[in-house]
This record gives C-alpha cells, structure tokens and sequence, in this order.
C-alpha cells in the first residue's frame, strides 16, 4: 500500500552578508575564545584557593555582574560544578594586550575542598580537568583553566589525603588537571645519612619491593640498590609503621657517586651541570615499578658529598621522593615583611657556604644586579632587603620594575649564570605569595620551579592605569577633558622621558626656582626610578596625573618626544631642549643607514610641531636638528642649558663633593667611561643592551689602585656593571646628572657621544675607544660630521692602546691640541654658563 506522499521542504534563500561600514571588522566565532589563567594556586586549611581571571574575549568584564560564571571539574563521566567568586583584577585587563575591552571584573577565587572528589566516601583515582563555564551577552564558552607565566599559581603542590590519596595539582601541554593517585608506598620517615648510605625507610604493603632503582633524569643512567628489610605489619616489631609493613633501602653513597654519568669530551672549561636529579622507584617481584611517596611538608633532608656537591632528598612537585646531586644552596624557612616594605629572609645555609655571603637579585630580563650583605649565624643566614628604598646615588629609590631571582654567593665574589638560586622549604609554601605595596609600588615574594624563591617588583603606575586599554582611555578621554580646562600656571619638565632629574630640564628648573617664579612644578619620574627635590612635585608617567599635566601645564620641558597624541593648545608653551650635540645621525639622516627602518629612530615631523621651539646648542647643529627631526618651526641657537654648571663659580667644590661621594680619593684619576648604546644590540626599541668593549679585567691589572673608572651606560640602557668590579670600576648610572660626572673627571673616554662636546668646556683630556668605528660609521649610524677628522682625541681599538694613552696623558694632550680647539671652538661657542637663563626668560615672556 502506498504510503502518503512526500513533501517537499521548503529552501529558504541565503541571506547576503549585511555591508559593514568602513573600519568596522565583523568578529566570527572564533574570536570569542576564553582566556582562563590561574596566578595563584595554594592549600589553605587542607584545601586548593586557585585565584586568576577568565574572560571570553572581545566580551567585556567591567562591571561585577556582567558574568554568569562557574567551574566544571570532570574525571570520566563524573561533574562536579563548583562556584567561582568573582573579584575585581584590574591587572586582567592590563596583562591582555588590547585596548578595546575592560576585564577588571573577570577575577576569580576557586576553592576546591578534596573531599568533593569523593565517591561514595573514598576518594577515587583518576585526574581530573577544570574548566571554567562563562555566559556574557547571550554567548557562552567554556575553557581550561591555563598555567601563568610564574609564580604559586605556576608551581602548585601535592597534598596528602588522610587515606592514602592524594592530590596533585599539574599543568599538563599548559592546562591544569588535578591528579588524584593512591600511593601507598611512601616514606615512612625522613631519610638518614648514617654509615655512608642513605638510608629510606618506607611502608610497602603489598608484595614486598626486591630492589630499589635510581634513574639519572638527564641521560637515562640507573643504578639498583637492594632492599635489605622487610616485613609484615602484625608482630609490631620494628619493621611495622602504624601497622603497615616497611622496608629498609640503603643507598651507597660511594656506589652512587661512581655510578655518575661521565664527562668525556667536556672542556674543563663547562662547568658540570648546576643539578642531576636522580628519579627512584620501588622494583616489585613481577618486574613493575612504583615511585616512593613523600610527604609535601617534609623539609628537604641535605647530606655534604665529596666532590663538593650536597646531596638532597626532598618532594617533588607531585609528592614523590627525588634525589638530587647539585652545588649547594641556601633555603629559606623565614619570611617577614616589615610595613617600610623591608624583606627580612632568614634561612638554613649549606656547610660550604661562604664566611661572608650576600643575596643578589637578578632580573630576569636584562643585565642587572641588586646586592644586600647576608650574615652568616652558625650555619644560618640573615639578610635584609629594603626593596621600597634601596640606597643609590640618585638618592633611596624602589627596586626597579621587573622579576628578579634570588641567589647566595661569597661577598664580591664575581656572578655567573650558574649561581645557586635560594629555595625554600615546604613550611614556607603555604605563605606564598606574600605582598606588601609602599607608596604604590606593590612588591611580592614568590616562588618558581616548585621552590626557587623569586621577587616581582611591580610597577608604580598604579593598577588602573596600566595596559594598553587604560591608556587608550586615558589618552581618550581622560587628557581631552582636561585639555577643556585652563590652563594653571603649572611647568611640566621631562628628562629622557622620566628616567631622571638631570640634563637641561633640570638647568632650567633651578634657573626659574633662582628666580622665584610663583608656578608650580611638576617632574615626570618613570617606575619611582627618580628622587625629586622638594622644589618639585614627581608625577608617574603614564597616569592619570601625568596625562592632565600634559593637557593643563602652561609649560613644558623636554629633552626628549612627548607622545603621538599630544597635542600643544593655545596660550601652553613647549620648550624642546633637546639632549646634546647630534654627533651621530639621527632621524631622517638616518636613510641608507642600518637604523633607517627603527620606528623609534624615524623623523617625526608631526611631533614638531608640538613645540613652541626647539633649542639649538650650537650654529653647526642648527641645520642637522632641522633636517634630522623635521622641524620648520622656532629655533633658538642658546646653548645647552645642562653646559651651565662646567662654567658655574662653585664648579671644584660640586666637583669636589661629587668625587667623595662616589668614593673617589684625591689622589686617584677618574676616568668617566661612557659608551654609546648599539642600536643593533638591544632588548627593544625602549631597552638596549650595555656595550662595553673594555677589558676591565686588563685594565685593572695596568692601571691598579691609581684610578677609578666611572662606568656611564646611556638612560634607555637597564644593564648594570655588576658590584664585583669595585673598587676599580663603579657603576655610575643611577647618577641623576651627567654634567656633575663630568665635573668629577679628569679625564673622558667614550665612542659617539654628544657628552664629548659637553666635556670640551673643560678644556680636559678625552679618549674614543672605538673598535667598531667602521661598522658604526658605514653599516650602523654614521656621522652628521667628519668623526674621525674632528674628533679631539685619539681614535683607540683596544684596551691596551687605551691603557697605553692612560699613561702619557700629556703627550694626548700635545697631539690633540690642534683637534680639541677646533673641535670646541665649533661646538661650544655658545656655552657660557647663561644658557638656562636665557630659556628662562622664554618661560617667562
């Protein structure tokens, strides 16, 4: 029988896309991805806190409730649905990278209590993922909670369940899975070091192990020592522990050492590797194995070795027993934070540990070193670290921004990359991380790689104000409504952009405080890195404050580009100094060059027009600025006002006083050594790398204790000359002012820098150490004059022809006579000690 007929459906017509409106992009699915990252992950009270955000992106978080959100934790079939606390993390939408959406609000506290992951009251074995559930403006998404970069919320820790289970927090390609394992095998009690051996008592129900095998975690190396006791957990005797049975391994320290892996064919020169780490596992009669279990809170157990190594049994990340062979290190067992945001550490020392010791902090990105003197207390250290006002020669200044590892080492004693970092011990973990924030700047101690203690300077722009999303809106609406306001009688100085209170700003600053100008004066400080005089009041750049001091300060003034988005109103005065003679191209001069495709570098003509005029140090520097920088509108030929105290009457006693400041003897010669930064050399486009051809080892050994070298790095280079080369060569960055280190030298030694030009005014000798001269000259940069024509002083390629002219300075200066007045003749007619009056006087028009 036939059946109905069938119907035919129905094709509806594809709609067309709808046009969009020029500029405006149309977002797929795909661009709704969650971004979930966990930053802190610690046990409290027996259970897992993990704090972070989740967002979907392109969805703003930026009220509380603009989320419906939850975490869904999954083993097989089984769901668990826990709540998350939202919490407002402005640094969410600082850390994401983008300028359009606020995430502040999509901060989150996930307590995860063990006993959830139970079945039928047992806990089950199996791992566990997590993932966060998010509804926002009809879209929902779920995603895995993701590791951090750093810190608890990268190194979470095993927990130990009163059965036998136990928990293991773990990142696993990046996601976080939560391990739950019965590990009945464990250690019974810490490990002893008697009669040669190691000794590890643990409980091993079941099939009694036959052996125990260490694997060497870098090349697969295993020795096997035997288990020499067994038994059962019935007759109480002493191979019960809480009635369970226990075995007895003794691992031969000499049959360990010997069983090493090998050196053959390493140059003596490459230190052996800074830890091995040996993995054991139990051997049971059927040819398995089950790794040994240990308690988390155990303190690591250390044994000195006899090649100089130390011995440690500890826990691993996941809660089993792992034995390293590595160089000796502190631990740390006691933090403290004082309200001054002083860190007291306090720990355990190794048996080789130096009489003197001293903690360094390293940063984790470029060159720098931060010392602070340890003592050493019968086998124990104390140090305090003052991270909120660190002494430096611009004065107490906080840790700069950045993250710094912690290491131990003998006082002075010369750094390298396989310092021994400080750990610290399980009891400590729980703590961690633990924050204090002074004057704004917010600090943190923390650790890494499970128990490597690191410190996180965080930056003084406060929370927010940071990201690219808050300067859009700062730049977007914060600054134009100020700029609706008047103008106060208000003088904004910037020098190299707020990295310090030096250079020609400063000049022009005490010029109109000498006068008595009745203004208010602002100085721009980047990171609280600048100690400002009471004559001035420090605004962070890139805040809000910094942002309406732009668009209301009548006065400007500036050595350096403002940014893009200024814009100078009617009746508000730009003062362009400048920061010295243009030597070396700059800007547009730069095509053909290697530099010519630096953004950074680039000639901005639109930025000239932001100032009301631009200064000119001398005639022959008149037509390059114009040229180089683009510039058409008021230039004033008056000198640089930073010249004005090389010709000030106080001049040998600022000298004098500069020179006892940094420890310079009246018999010794200073020599003020300052590089110029490679442009092919760099971190970025903000952060160059210290280029110091100098042997300072070599001349060191030629000069001895008759000089002192004034080591000089350029404002955009954060490397440090590390403490060890004192006292012969000291770092001298952190100096507000450069010209007060020119006063205080006797001699100069340089390449390419305009500070040459500024030291002629002294009528003293220079030198130009400049090995790279063609690279610099014909591939890199170049020059906007014949260098090597000009310049007045001899062209030096190494070391020892630098240590040769040292030492016959007079026959320099006979040979350069000629050179050095033509040379000062041309670029220092204008400075005459009254460049900054002349400046003040167009202030004050």
């Amino acid at each position: 029988m036939a059946g109905p007929p069938l119907r035919r459906r129905a094709v509806l017509p594809v709609a067309p896309p709808v046009a969009l409106p020029a500029g405006v992009a149309r977002l797929e699915r795909a661009d709704f991805p969650v971004r979930a990252e966990v930053r802190e992950a610690v046990w409290r009270g027996g259970a897992l806190l993990l704090r972070g955000w989740a967002y979907v992106r392109n969805l703003p978080a930026g009220t509380r409730h603009g989320y419906l959100r939850t975490a869904v934790l999954s083993c097989g079939r089984r769901r668990i649905v826990l709540p998350l606390r939202t919490v407002a993390m402005p640094e969410a939408t600082a850390a994401s990278g983008q300028e359009l959406h606020c995430y502040d609000w999509s901060g989150f506290e996930l307590r995860l209590d063990p006993a959830r992951l139970r079945r039928g009251g047992r806990l089950v074995p199996g791992e566990w993922r997590v993932e966060v559930l998010l509804a926002s403006a009809g879209v929902v998404r779920s995603g895995e909670l993701g590791a951090a970069e750093c810190g608890s919320g990268a190194a979470p820790g095993a927990y130990e369940g009163a059965d036998g289970m136990w928990v293991t927090p773990r990142y696993v390609d990046g996601r976080l899975r939560i391990a739950v394992a019965r590990r009945a095998r464990r250690l019974a009690a810490p490990p002893v070091v008697a009669s040669g051996a190691l000794e590890l008592a643990v409980t091993a129900p079941g099939p009694a192990p036959v052996a125990l095998r260490l694997t060497h975690e870098g090349t697969g190396t295993v020795v096997s020592f035997p288990v020499e006791g067994a038994g059962g957990g019935d007759d109480g005797g002493a191979s019960a522990v809480d009635g369970a049975a226990r075995c007895v391994v003794r691992v031969r320290l000499d049959a360990w050492d010997a069983a090493r892996p090998g050196r053959d064919g390493v140059p003596a020169a490459i230190p052996p590797p800074h830890t091995e780490t040996w993995l054991p596992e139990l051997v049971l009669p059927g040819g398995g194995t089950d790794p040994v279990g240990c308690p988390p809170e155990m303190a690591p157990v250390v044994h000195p070795l006899s090649h100089g190594r130390e011995l440690v049994a500890s826990a691993s990340p996941a809660g089993e027993l792992v034995l390293h062979d590595r160089v000796p290190q502190a631990y740390v067992d006691r933090v403290v934070w004082r309200t001054d945001g002083t860190l007291l550490l306090a720990g355990a020392l190794p048996d080789v540990a130096p009489p003197v010791p001293e903690l360094v902090l390293k940063h984790a990105a470029h060159a720098a070193e931060v010392v602070f003197p340890a003592v050493h207390d019968d086998g124990r250290f104390h140090c305090a670290l003052p991270l909120a006002a660190l002494p430096s020669l611009a004065g107490e200044v906080p840790l700069r921004e950045g993250r710094w590892t912690v290491h131990l080492r003998e006082r002075g004693a010369v750094g390298s990359s396989s310092d021994a970092p400080v750990r610290c011990v399980p009891s400590v973990f729980d703590g961690l991380p633990v924050s204090r924030t002074v004057r704004g700047k917010p600090f943190t101690l923390d650790r890494m790689r499970h128990d490597e203690v690191f410190v996180v300077a965080g930056p003084a722009l406060p929370p927010v104000d940071r990201g690219p999303y808050r300067r859009r809106v700062l730049r977007e609406q914060h600054y134009p409504l100020h700029r609706s306001r008047p103008l106060r009688d208000t003088v904004l100085y910037s020098s190299f952009g707020g990295r310090a209170y030096g250079d020609s700003p400063r000049a022009v600053h005490e010029e109109l405080v000498r006068r008595g100008m009745d203004v208010e004066h602002l100085w721009a400080v980047r990171d609280a890195q600048t100690a400002v005089p009471p004559s001035a009041r420090p605004v962070v750049v890139g805040s809000a404050a910094w942002h309406g001091a732009l668009a209301h300060s009548h006065w400007i003034v500036t050595n350096t580009h403002l940014p893009r988005w200024f814009v100078r109103r009617a009746g508000q005065r730009v003062i362009q100094t400048w920061h010295g003679t243009p030597l070396k191209r700059i800007g547009a001069d730069l095509a053909g060059t290697l530099c010519e495709g630096l953004t950074h570098l680039a000639p901005r003509p639109r930025l000239g027009r932001q100032w009301s005029v631009l200064l000119s140090p001398n005639a022959v520097s008149t037509p390059v600025l114009r040229s180089a920088l683009g510039y058409a509108g008021k230039l004033l030929e008056t000198g640089l006002p930073r010249t004005d105290a090389l010709h000030a009457a106080n001049r040998d006693e600022v000298a004098a006083a500069v020179r006892a400041h940094l420890g310079v003897r009246p018999d010794q010669r200073a020599v003020l050594y300052a590089p110029t930064p490679r442009d092919d050399v760099a971190y970025d486009a903000s952060h160059h790398r210290l280029h110091l051809p100098l042997d300072l080892a070599a001349a060191r050994a030629a000069l001895d204790e008759s000089h002192v070298l004034l080591v000089r790095s350029h404002p955009q280079v954060p490397d440090r000359l590390p403490a060890h080369h004192a006292p012969f060569a000291v770092d001298v960055s952190s100096y507000p002012d450069a010209t007060e280190l020119l006063l205080a030298a006797d001699v100069l030694v340089t390449d390419y820098s305009s500070l040459a030009v500024d030291f002629a005014n002294t009528g003293r000798p220079m030198l130009f150490l400049t090995p790279d001269l063609a690279h610099y000259r014909d591939t890199l940069r170049g020059f906007s004059l014949d260098f090597e024509a000009r310049v007045p002083g001899p062209l030096l390629s190494s070391t020892g022809e630098l240590v040769e002219a040292l030492g016959d300075l007079p026959a320099v200066v006979r040979a350069s006579a000629e050179a050095y007045a033509e040379f000062r003749g041309a670029f220092c007619h204008l400075d005459d000690g009254g460049a900054a009056g002349r400046v003040a006087d167009l202030v004050m028009e």
